[in-house]
Formats: C-alpha cells, sequence, structure tokens
C-alpha cells in the first residue's frame, strides 16, 4: 500500500512542473527579441508508477520534470546556412561589380571611354587632318590623346583601388572566422562543464548557433556533435560532447575545446603582371597547409571575395615541359609550350615579370622569361633563374627533382569568374594593341621639322621610376611583334616589348608633348604638300572603325566599351538576381525557423492562462489532501 500522505505527493509534483512551466514560458517572453534565442518547453513524463499488490495493478505516481529543452530543427538550420553561405557570396559580388560598372560607366558628370576616345580623340584627329601644318591644331590633338592615356591610366588605378579593397576585406573575413573558432571552442568547453552534470545548457548553445549563422555567411560550414563515452562504461554517455566545426569542405576548425586558425600570408610574387603587390594567401596556421575555399560546391563571403580579387575568367598559364630534366642536375631554366591563345597573342599576355610557376605541382620561382613563336602558330616560354625553397627555407638554384616531358606548368589558378585581373588584363590588351598600331602607322612618316619617326614612338611606357621608353617596333608585315623573341627584361637599346605595356603605364612621348612639331602626319618628306601633308592621319583616322588595324574581340577599336560592359553588366546582373534569390529564400528560411523556434505572443500568453490553471488544480488538489488528512488526524480515532 502507498503511504498515506502518497496524494499529497502527487500534487506536489504537479505544483512544481506547473510551476516550471511557468517560469520558462515567462522566459520565453523576456526573450522575445532576443537575437538566436530559441522557444523553451519543459519536457515532463508521468512518475514511475508504485506497485500496490492489489487487483488494481499499480498507482499513478503524478509526474516528473525531465529537462527544459530547445525547440529546434536541425535541418532548418542546416537550409538557413547553406542559404546564407551563398547570399554572403553573391552579396559582395553584387556590391564590387557595381563599383567596377560604374569605372567604365560614361556620363555628362565623368566622361568615359566613348567621350574621351570614339568622340574627342577622333574629332580632334580630324581636325588635325584638315590642318596638318598648325601647331595648334597638333596641340589640341596632342592634349585629346593625352586624356585617353589618363582615361586608362585611371581605369587602371580604380581597379588597383578596387583589389586592394578587396585584398583588405579578405583579412578582416579571415580574422573574423577566426574569432569565431575561439570564441564556439570556448562556448563548447562552457557547455560541457554544465551538461555533464545533467542540465541541458540552453542558453549558451543559443549563442553557439548564433555564431555559427555568422560563420555561414563568411564561408560555407559544416558541424557535427558527438557524445563522449567513459570507456569503462561504453554503454552510458558521461553527458560530454565533441562539438566539431568544418570549413572549406572538411577542413576542421574546431574541434571540441580546441581549435585552429587561419593566416594570411601576402605573396612574395605576383600572379597576374597588374596585381598589385602584397595580395594575401590564405594558410592553415597549425599545419602551413594552403586554405583555398574556392570548389565550386563551395560558397561565403570569402570565395565570392577571392574570385574578384583574383578572378581571371579561367586565363592564366598552362603549358606543358618541352623537354625533361634529369634528376641531379642544376637546372635553372625550362622552356614550356603553350597553344591557348591567351599565351600565344602578346597583347593579352598577363604573365609577371618574375614569379612562382608550379611544375607538376611544386612550386619554383623564376626571374624572367622570354617567348618564341613557333611555325605551326604555337608558342614556347623560357623560364630562367628557377629556384625553389628546401626544408630550411632557404632558396635553392635549380630544380628539385627530375621532370619529364610534357609535365603541367602553371602560373596561377584557373578562376572562373571576371575578377579585377579579367578587367585589367582587358585594358592592357586594347592599349597594346591601339598603341601598337598607332606607333606603326607612325614609325613610316614624318614630322613637321622633316624627320623620319622611325623608332621614335608617340605612344610609350613609362617604368616606376618615372622614365619613359619607347616600345619595339615590328616589321612592315606584322603590327604585333609575335613573330619576335619577346623579352619581358629591356632591350639594349632602351626599348620594351609591347606586352611591357599596360592601362596603368601607358603615356604619350615627353618629347611630343613639349613639342607638337614632332609628331608625323605624312608619309612623305617631299611632296606637293610639303611635311605638313595629312596622308598618314587619314590612316590613323581608320583605326576607329578598321578591325583590320584594331580589332577587340571581334570589335572594332571603337565598340571595345560595349564588350566591356557586356561582361560587366552580365556579371552585374548575375550576382544582383543572385542576391535577391537567395535573400527571399533566406527569408521564408528564416520564417520557417521562427514558426519553430521564434516566441510567439499569443501561444505563450495562452501557455501562461494553461499552466496557471494547472498550477490552482494542483494546490487545490494540495489543499483537498490536507483537509482530508486533517479530517483522518484529528476527527478519527479512539
Amino acid at each position: 500500500m502507498p503511504s498515506q500522505f502518497f496524494g499529497l505527493m502527487i500534487g506536489y509534483s504537479g505544483l512544481t512542473a506547473a510551476q516550471a512551466s511557468q517560469n520558462i514560458t515567462a522566459n520565453n517572453i523576456a526573450n522575445i527579441n532576443t537575437e538566436g534565442y530559441s522557444r523553451q518547453e519543459l519536457k515532463q513524463e508521468a512518475a514511475s508508477a508504485l506497485r500496490t499488490y492489489t487487483h488494481y495493478g499499480m498507482a499513478g505516481a503524478g509526474v516528473d520534470a525531465k529537462s527544459v529543452d530547445q525547440i529546434r530543427d536541425a535541418y532548418i538550420d542546416l537550409k538557413y546556412r547553406a542559404n546564407a553561405a551563398s547570399l554572403g557570396e553573391y552579396a559582395r559580388k553584387n556590391s564590387y561589380m557595381g563599383e567596377i560598372e560604374n569605372y567604365f560607366t560614361d556620363t555628362t558628370v565623368v566622361p568615359g571611354f566613348n567621350s574621351v576616345y570614339v568622340e574627342n580623340f577622333y574629332n580632334a584627329l580630324s581636325k588635325l587632318e584638315d590642318d596638318p601644318g598648325s601647331t595648334t591644331t597638333r596641340t589640341a590633338f596632342i592634349g585629346q590623346a593625352q586624356s585617353v592615356t589618363e582615361y586608362f591610366n585611371t581605369m587602371a588605378a580604380d581597379l588597383e583601388k578596387t583589389q586592394d579593397n578587396i585584398n583588405q576585406e579578405v583579412k578582416d573575413v579571415v580574422d573574423r572566422i577566426n574569432s569565431i573558432a575561439s570564441q564556439i571552442a570556448s562556448l563548447n568547453k562552457q557547455i560541457n562543464v554544465i551538461e555533464v552534470r545533467g542540465t541541458i545548457a540552453n542558453e549558451l548553445r543559443d549563442q553557439r548557433e548564433v555564431l555559427l549563422d555568422e560563420l555561414s555567411t563568411l564561408v560555407d560550414v559544416e558541424t557535427r556533435e558527438v557524445d563522449v563515452y567513459n570507456y569503462a562504461d561504453p554503454d552510458n554517455p558521461t553527458g560530454a560532447k565533441v562539438f566539431q566545426v568544418m570549413i572549406g569542405g572538411a577542413s576542421v576548425l574546431v574541434d571540441g575545446y580546441d581549435y585552429d586558425t587561419l593566416e594570411c600570408r601576402a605573396r612574395d610574387e605576383k600572379v597576374n603582371q597588374s596585381d598589385i603587390d602584397g595580395l594575401y594567401d590564405i594558410y592553415w596556421k597549425r599545419n602551413g597547409g594552403k586554405f583555398y575555399p574556392m570548389a565550386a560546391t563551395l560558397s561565403g563571403q570569402l570565395k565570392g571575395l577571392l574570385q574578384l580579387r583574383d578572378g581571371n575568367n579561367k586565363e592564366f598559364f598552362d603549358g606543358k615541359l618541352a623537354a625533361g630534366k634529369p634528376a641531379g642536375t642544376t637546372s635553372t631554366s625550362i622552356d614550356v609550350n603553350v597553344v591557348k591563345g591567351n599565351l600565344t597573342d602578346m597583347t593579352k599576355c598577363t604573365l609577371p615579370d618574375s614569379g612562382t610557376i608550379n611544375i607538376s605541382g611544386f612550386d619554383y620561382v623564376y626571374s624572367s622569361w622570354s617567348y618564341k613563336e613557333n611555325p605551326d602558330g604555337s608558342g614556347t616560354y623560357t623560364f630562367d633563374g628557377l629556384k625553389y625553397r628546401d626544408s630550411n627555407n632557404e632558396m635553392q638554384d635549380g630544380l628539385l627533382d627530375a621532370v619529364s616531358k610534357d609535365m603541367t606548368v602553371r602560373v596561377g589558378q584557373s578562376i572562373d569568374y571576371m575578377g579585377v585581373p579579367y578587367y585589367q588584363a582587358q585594358l592592357n590588351e586594347f592599349v597594346r594593341s591601339f598603341a601598337g598600331v598607332f606607333n606603326k602607322i607612325e614609325s613610316r612618316g614624318y614630322d613637321l621639322n622633316g624627320d623620319e619617326m622611325g623608332d621614335r614612338c608617340f605612344f610609350q611606357m613609362v617604368d616606376f621610376e618615372g622614365t619613359q621608353h619607347d616600345l619595339m617596333q615590328t616589321d612592315d608585315s606584322r603590327i604585333d611583334n609575335t613573330n619576335y623573341i619577346i623579352r619581358n627584361a629591356s632591350q639594349t637599346n632602351g626599348t620594351y616589348t609591347y606586352n611591357a605595356l599596360t592601362a596603368k603605364n601607358f603615356v604619350i612621348s615627353s618629347d611630343i608633348l613639349a613639342d607638337s612639331t614632332k609628331m608625323a602626319t605624312t608619309y612623305n618628306k617631299e611632296s606637293d604638300s610639303s611635311v605638313d601633308g595629312a596622308d598618314l592621319v587619314k590612316d590613323l583616322s581608320s583605326i576607329k572603325t578598321d578591325k583590320g588595324k584594331v580589332a577587340f574581340r571581334g570589335c572594332s577599336s571603337a565598340e571595345f566599351l560595349q564588350c566591356i560592359l557586356s561582361d560587366v553588366a552580365l556579371s552585374k546582373q548575375s550576382a544582383n538576381t543572385f542576391e535577391k534569390n537567395f535573400t527571399i529564400i533566406g527569408q521564408a528560411i528564416t520564417n520557417q525557423r521562427l514558426s519553430v523556434s521564434g516566441v510567439d505572443t499569443d501561444e505563450e500568453a495562452l501557455n501562461l492562462v494553461k499552466f496557471q490553471h494547472a498550477y490552482e488544480l494542483s494546490a487545490k488538489v494540495i489543499q483537498t489532501m490536507t483537509e482530508m488528512y486533517d479530517r483522518l488526524i484529528l476527527n478519527t480515532g479512539v
């Protein structure tokens, strides 16, 4: 038989359960506006019944309050974080592509390519054709030509500034990832300290989930939580758990109380010719391995930023070794065969003067390179001054090991996105093609003083020290210099090949700027019209629309901006569309989340009433039981 006071204990269990539910409801209402808070509820079960050894079997023993549980859906969390990563990626792309689009936009406030080149430059050239002997007309044209060079200088500088801003944001994102990793590891320890005692650390778990939500916008995130068992009693968990966070596919960022960090290391060498100095590569601090979150299946702000900063539209250096080198020899140069159009056409070359070259997976540093066109249209690059870094982190001459013919040789990586390097390369390609043809036409003419232009260039390049250099002329049959052995170093006569010309160092000869008579306008030194003839100017004017002279991606030089803007607009529209789509999806998932985990005021108000009634009924039970016991004790007896 149960105790005479058994019913009183049943009433007491109901009273405490109702009170606990009221307290939980109050906590839910208090946190209705708390970011990341998950609604809680009391998990209760019928208490273990007592055996009474009577014909009616067992007697119910009231209610047991088992735990205070969070109401969360792990699948919705998974969907939310996958969407947040994609939204983070495209939000950064949309922002920076809008910035790049503004650079190329031609407005009345900020004149662009169409105003500076298509209209003003050729209008001035037309006036020069009408009056080639006037120094005023010549000076006016040279001024418009200088505006063209300044336009490209400014565009290159703006893109450099954007690349620098993106690079700094990459550093900020990496620092934030490290900070989040540290906080999650600390929370893991706090949660385990509490939960090994049998209590669920709901508020701490909510804090961890908020950090994971933020982390998922920066880089793709996967999590795993595993129970810890006592080896002496493998059937019973200890209550502690190992919580792991993986990023970049499968790389462990947090492992229980331990965490790894990422670090940004500035590159010693450039990957693309027009890259700014000091671009960051990301490495794991613990093992020194490179972290590269660029796989097609990955996403996040970090991936978007790296694609914007390094995107080359898959136009990178990729070739095969022309011949093998045996082991044990100190080979400091290699020949590499290439067939891709962006490598055999020097106007499209983006190879830096010196840099890092990867031969079949191993990195070497080269100090210079040269190029030769082959009869079949392919090309051969020779890389000189090869060095490698040994196990003591010291540079050693030559190849580390034997290499075989047709081994893969790469500089940089294929990145399927039109980022800053891509647009820099487009600008460089245009100025090389345009300047090469313009200078070639000028080289055949005579200036107003009767002097042949020859090797004197109208358009030149300026080096880092501010010294201007002529550009190497080609023969009469070729205007694109691919029939020369192209070197990336200064020639003995002080001139450079056109692959050294970029939008950033594109200038007009200082001699011509100082004296307009030194510009050629005629092919004939002595003619009926004397040296102030304009037959050469007609050929210069034809550059605008004649694709036989200057063609950019199948278009005339005047259509350059349309080609670039189509690329920018496509990338911007794509990023904008995806950002909007993922924002809408994110709102839908957030609503799903709130429907499960959010605190609903109406629902909690009903709970207040429900648990109040339960409490009052349990109190009534105790009161009734008390009256029964009073009657039993005080009014019954002999």
